[in-house]
C-alpha cells in the first residue's frame, strides 16, 4: 500500500489553501474514503504511527494550523480562526468526489480522529450525517455541558465570537447534544474508545474526564434513532498506546457492520 503524500487544494471556506496528506491505493476503484483528524497541537503527519495500518481505500488527513492548532475542527468566528469544518465537509470532500476514484455513497465514508480530532469527528460525523456513515472517536476531547477553565476549547477562540474567546451559546450549538437532537435518523455507526489510564483534566470534576465523557456520548447516541453506538476501553493513557489498538478495533468493527 502506498504511503500518504502531501497535497493542497484551494478552499473557498478558508480563503486560501487546505493542506492534507493523501493516500490513494492502486487499482481503478471506486474506493471507500476515510478522513482522519489530528489532535490539538498536532498536524496531519501526527498520524504517522499508524501509517502502516491505514484502512483500505482513499485516506484524507487534513492539516489545521489555525488558532495554534486548537481549532477543534469547527467554523470559528474569532479573529485568527477559519471555517475549518466547511473546508473539510464541503471543499475537501467535493474535490475528492470530482478528482478521485471514490464511492459516492455515505455508507462508504468514515471520519475518525483522536483527542481534539475525536471531538472533531463527532462534530463532523453527527452534524453531517448525509456525508458519513461511520464515526470513530478515540479519546474525544468532549466537555458537556462546558469545557473546564484552562481548557484550550475555552482559550483558543475555536468556540468564540468576533469579540470573545469563548461563548457558551456557540459551544452548545456546535456540541454533540445539539447534533444528536437534530439527527435525522440516518443509519450511522459511532465507535468510541478511551484508555483506562486517561489523565484527569486539572481542576475539572470527574464527570468531565475523557472516559466519563466518552461513555456519556455513547449513552446519548445509543438512545438516538438511527445511531448504533459502541464504547470500548483499552489499556493506556491519552496516546498512541491506546489509539493504535483502538483504531484497529474500530476499523474492524466498522467493516463487520
Amino acid at each position: 500500500m502506498t504511503a500518504p503524500r502531501w497535497a493542497a487544494i484551494p478552499s473557498a471556506a478558508l480563503g486560501g489553501e487546505l493542506g492534507f496528506l493523501l493516500r490513494v491505493p492502486q487499482g481503478r476503484g471506486p474506493h471507500p474514503v476515510t478522513v482522519l483528524l489530528h489532535g490539538r497541537g498536532d498536524g496531519a503527519r501526527s498520524w504517522r504511527p499508524v501509517f502502516g495500518e491505514l484502512p483500505p481505500g482513499v485516506v484524507l488527513i487534513p492539516d489545521a494550523p489555525w488558532l495554534d492548532r486548537a481549532g477543534y475542527w469547527v467554523d470559528s468566528a474569532h479573529p485568527g480562526g477559519r471555517a475549518v469544518e466547511t473546508a473539510v465537509v464541503r471543499d475537501l470532500l467535493s474535490w475528492a468526489q470530482d478528482e478521485l476514484p471514490i464511492i459516492g455513497d455515505r455508507a462508504a465514508r468514515t471520519v475518525a480522529g483522536y483527542s481534539m480530532g475525536g471531538a472533531g469527528a463527532v462534530r463532523l460525523g453527527l452534524a453531517h450525517p448525509e456525508l458519513f456513515g461511520t464515526v470513530i472517536a478515540l479519546s474525544p476531547a468532549l466537555y458537556d455541558p462546558e469545557p473546564p477553565e484552562g481548557s484550550s476549547a475555552r482559550e483558543s477562540g475555536a468556540f468564540g465570537t468576533a469579540s470573545a474567546l469563548f461563548d457558551p451559546a456557540v459551544y452548545a450549538r456546535l456540541g454533540h447534544r445539539a447534533a444528536l437532537a437534530a439527527h435525522p435518523g440516518t443509519p450511522t455507526r459511532l465507535l468510541v474508545a478511551a484508555g483506562d489510564a486517561e489523565p484527569a483534566t486539572p481542576g475539572a470534576p470527574a464527570a468531565l474526564a475523557v472516559g466519563a465523557q466518552a461513555r456519556e456520548l455513547v449513552r446519548l447516541a445509543a438512545a438516538t434513532p438511527g445511531i448504533a453506538a459502541t464504547f470500548r476501553e483499552f489499556p493506556g493513557g491519552h496516546g498512541w498506546e491506546t489509539w493504535r489498538p483502538a483504531l484497529r478495533w474500530a476499523l474492524s468493527a466498522a467493516r463487520d457492520t
